[in-house]
Parts: structure tokens; C-alpha cells; sequence
């Protein structure tokens, strides 16, 4: 009997699995944009879009965005805006101090979200003239490398609801949907192409990546990331 008993509620997990992912309980969200800039005391505005299984925009969800250093949490405000034939959502968050600071979306839909990097807020920055770092824009905020930007992107853009990597330590909803990126190589123009109209690949298993949207200065950041070479941890 109790073995009867585990067996029903290993069947009922499974199919209630099955539902959420193939009943359309699971969706992106994918942050259009993350200034390098986060300034403590100023309000930081985010845009993103939710697409349920990627592919469709969901309007009218009631999404949350918060924020954490440490035992420190802040929330802020969200808005959903149609301008200019473009829609999507918008939020605005105030740090109360200088820290590394993780921003999550919470999307309104199930429990589909974005989790950002934890990234450096600075008390202020001021522009560079007559020094010899005068092509910077900023003093207080380093200029990210190309590789790093595409593991930023990584996140914000929700590759990790479906895919692994162990340089960011986020994991989405269905993280072994797609495969395991750690450790795969793709020779570059093939990559810019497929990141940029996923249908050029045949689905596999009947899974087909859905496109993301990218715009052309996403896809080097990505592409930089994805295929940059690592140094093995040898502990």
C-alpha cells in the first residue's frame, strides 16, 4: 500500500510537471536593456517583455521588481506601456546605497521571472575630461569587457530559462530544456546567424529554440561569452 501510495504521487508529480510546461504555465522575460550605471539614490529603469513559451507577448500581467544586498530587499514600481508599436513593461527601482545589488523581475505569470547578475551600484559618477582615460564615459563604473556583457546579457535576456552555464549561477524554469552551454564551442558567423532567426536549425526532439529578439549589438556580446575559452578549476 505504501508503496502504492509513492507511486501515485510520483505519477501525479510527473503529469502536474507535464501540465505546467506543455499547458502554457511558463514563459521568458527578457530585459531589453541594463545601463552599465547603477547609482545609489537614483531611480534605475528597466524595460522587458514576457512571451509565454518564448514566442508570444503577454499583455496585462501585474509584474513585481525588487532588489537585494545581503539581508537588505527594496522594491519598486512597474508599469506596462504600448508606445510607438512597441509593448512590453517598465519598472523603476532606487537603491538606498552603494553595494552589489540583484535585481528580480517577477514576471505576473506563474512563477516565470528574471533574475539579473548581481551588479556594482557606485555613489555617483562624473564624466572624464583632460585625463588620459578621456574615451570613457564614466569614472566609478569600468568599461565591461565584450565576454562579460555576454554573460550579463545571458541572464537579462532569459537564455537561462531554458539553458545551463556554469558561469552564471541562475537557474531558470525549465534549465534542461535546451542544452548544457558550459563547455560547447560554435564557429562564430553560424552562431550570429542562429541567434539571430533560431529556425535555420531543424527542431530536435521536437524542441525548436524560439527567437529571442536580439538586436545586432546583443548577438557579439552573446556570441564572445558563449565562446570564450575558460580557465579550468584545478582545486
Amino acid at each position: 500500500m505504501k508503496r502504492l501510495a509513492i507511486t501515485v504521487l510520483a505519477a501525479s508529480a510527473l503529469l502536474s510537471i507535464t501540465a505546467f510546461v506543455f499547458s502554457g504555465g511558463w514563459a521568458v522575460v527578457s530585459v531589453s536593456k541594463v545601463p552599465d550605471a547603477w547609482i545609489a539614490g537614483k531611480p534605475l529603469q528597466l524595460s522587458w517583455q514576457v512571451r509565454q513559451h518564448g514566442t508570444t507577448a503577454l499583455p496585462g500581467l501585474k509584474p513585481t521588481i525588487e532588489a537585494q544586498a545581503g539581508s537588505q530587499r527594496v522594491t519598486g514600481s512597474t508599469w506596462e506601456f504600448n508606445e510607438d508599436g512597441q509593448r512590453g513593461y517598465r519598472g523603476t527601482i532606487t537603491f538606498p546605497e552603494r553595494g552589489d545589488w540583484q535585481v528580480t523581475i517577477g514576471s505576473g505569470f506563474g512563477r516565470s521571472r528574471a533574475v539579473l547578475l548581481p551588479w556594482r551600484v557606485v555613489d555617483s559618477i562624473k564624466p572624464v575630461r583632460g585625463t588620459v582615460e578621456a574615451h570613457l564615459p564614466t569614472i566609478g563604473v569600468p568599461p565591461l569587457a565584450e565576454a562579460e556583457r555576454g554573460r550579463r546579457m545571458f541572464a537579462a535576456k532569459g537564455c537561462v530559462t531554458c539553458h545551463v552555464h556554469s558561469a552564471v549561477p541562475i537557474t531558470g524554469e525549465l534549465s534542461d530544456f535546451g542544452p548544457d552551454l558550459t563547455d560547447r564551442r560554435f564557429e562564430t558567423a553560424y552562431l550570429a546567424r542562429f541567434l539571430a532567426d533560431p529556425s535555420i536549425k531543424p527542431a530536435t526532439n521536437g524542441k525548436r529554440m524560439p527567437n529571442p529578439g536580439l538586436r545586432e549589438k546583443d548577438i557579439g556580446p552573446l556570441i564572445a561569452f558563449i565562446n570564450a575559452e575558460r580557465v579550468a578549476d584545478r582545486r
